[in-house]
């Protein structure tokens, strides 16, 4: 009882509170038996609900995101990879590569992303960086790049090491960016997955995800949720990643797409099953109680400014990009005040595409975004304003300075001339 009194009252202070840049519930608000966990909007980014969200935790498989965004980034599909001799005795879940064995990058990460396969990561790994330590020195690089806070990777794998930690954040913000690749939402979603036979190897591997979100249906993949047993298998899920280590326990990044949002769930250290209990308690819980408002669309002209040496007397600044925030879905929405900021003394010559501004986006007192300002076209510069410039300029003044020099020269040697002349005919004119 006190416990859905506690959800009653989180929910009405949600509902009533005054809006700002992000909607976060607390802890307290849902049942999360996990350690840690975290939702997002993917489209927005803010957080609608977080428990312990920047404790340093292990990830486990969860680690495999980065080590595959970074392939992506940096490797051909296509490319061919050898397996060298250290790799295939990589521990934890394998696809068991072998020695001298080729494979193209698609399908190890194929096999990283759906089998889990450890020695897959550490073959990618080699392959981008030519070894481990090069690898995640540039893990660690892209995490924070990516606004990762609290992360320190050790290896591409996630197998158990007391420096390799993360976050429920750091991962939501780097499974954000991943689920921009559209290779990478590909893969994540597929349920099974074939390496035909290779040089060392005669039979076909035959590869099923991990993530059984994806899949998990039958008397063996149910979850007790809201007093039902239910399937684990969520039709609106199509990703990402699962984790477990005995230090880590049950990992899981998940994404679902639904009545065109995207949310991304983090859960770390949960016990069994309840890893798929949580996050579809997460998912739905954003779903139900958060909307997306349009707040400005891309290329949309917000101010006009005036350009006094341009070739064009009027110049629209238009939206960069577009702003979309999340909202609690019952709150109702007063008027947005925008204010606009701009560059100062905007003139000629103008690229199409410049930022020149921005626009800021206020509600209830609270900035809730900004968007960059840019020119719709590009305006050049008046003729007579490139003619002053070139005066203007140190190494016209200089040339200038010289010709006058020369042309002053040329008067007086012209004067000198004219006076010679007359003095002659002056003389002729006395003689006569």
């Amino acid at each position: 009882m006190k416990q859905i009194i506690s959800v009653i009252l989180a929910i009405c202070f949600l509902l009533n509170s005054p809006l700002t840049a992000n909607a976060t519930t607390s802890s307290n608000s849902l049942n999360i038996s996990a350690e840690s966990a975290i939702l997002i909007d993917a489209d927005t980014g803010e957080i609608l609900y977080e428990k312990n969200s920047n404790k340093p935790m292990y990830p486990a498989s969860t680690t495999k995101i980065m080590t595959a965004l970074l392939t992506l980034e940096n490797a051909n599909l296509n490319d061919k990879i050898i397996i060298d001799k250290e790799t295939p005795f990589t521990d934890g879940s394998r696809i068991y590569v072998l020695e001298g064995e080729q494979f193209t990058v698609d399908q190890l990460l194929h096999a990283l992303l759906i089998e889990s396969a450890n020695d897959a990561a550490v073959a990618l790994a080699k392959h981008i960086s030519g070894n481990i330590e090069d690898f995640v020195k540039l893990m660690n690089k892209r995490a924070k790049e990516l606004g990762a806070k609290n992360t320190h990777f050790a290896n591409p794998n996630g197998l158990p090491n007391h420096e390799h930690v993360t976050t429920a954040y750091d991962l939501a913000m780097i499974a954000k960016y991943a689920m921009t690749i559209p290779k990478f939402r590909e893969i994540v979603k597929t349920v099974r997955y074939k390496i035909p036979p290779t040089n060392k190897q005669s039979e076909t591997r035959y590869l099923k995800n991990t993530n059984r979100l994806l899949w998990g249906t039958g008397s063996r993949n149910k979850i007790l949720y809201k007093g039902k047993w239910i399937d684990i298998k969520y039709d609106i899920v199509d990703g990402i990643k699962t984790g477990y280590t005995t230090e880590a326990q049950q990992c899981l990044v998940a994404t679902a797409f639904k009545n065109n949002r995207r949310l991304i769930s983090v859960v770390l250290k949960a016990i069994g099953t309840n890893v798929y209990t949580d996050t579809r308690t997460l998912l739905d819980f954003g779903f139900d109680n958060f909307k997306n408002m349009n707040i400005v669309k891309t290329g949309e002209i917000i101010t006009n400014v005036k350009i006094p040496n341009g070739t064009e007397k009027n110049l629209n600044l238009i939206t960069q990009t577009k702003l979309t925030k999340t909202f609690p879905i019952n709150k109702k929405i007063d008027k947005i005040d925008k204010k606009i900021e701009l560059n100062q003394k905007i003139k000629a010559p103008i690229t199409k595409g410049e930022v020149l501004g921005k626009v800021i986006y206020i509600l209830n007192g609270n900035k809730i975004g900004q968007v960059n300002l840019i020119a719709e076209k590009s305006i050049d510069e008046k003729a007579i304003y490139k003619f002053i410039k070139k005066i203007k300029d140190p190494k016209s003044y200089s040339f200038l300075k010289y010709i006058l020099y020369i042309f002053i020269i040329y008067i007086i040697w012209r004067t000198i001339v004219t006076i010679k002349r007359l003095k002659r005919r002056r003389l002729r004119r006395k003689r006569y």
